[in-house]
């Protein structure tokens, strides 16, 4: 599947990207104010890795997390 660690499974997430407008109140404003919530994807930061496995070089898209802890 695309877009999915090979090690973790770890995939994309929805989150809200909310918009705000104003100046905040510890800045000597009235308070910010939300306009806006929109969803959005946050996708995971993959990486390609060569594992060599049984003499076998295989090719993985893994997330750096799991990439810091193969290697």
């Amino acid at each position: 599947m695309a877009k999915v660690c090979e090690v973790c499974g770890k995939g994309p997430i929805v989150v809200n990207a909310v918009t705000r407008r104003g100046k905040a109140r510890a800045a000597g404003g009235v308070g910010r104010k939300t306009t806006g919530i929109t969803k959005r994807v946050q996708k995971p930061n993959l990486q390609p890795l060569t594992v060599a496995r049984g003499g076998v070089s295989l090719r993985l898209r893994v997330c750096t997390k799991c990439r810091k802890s193969l290697v």
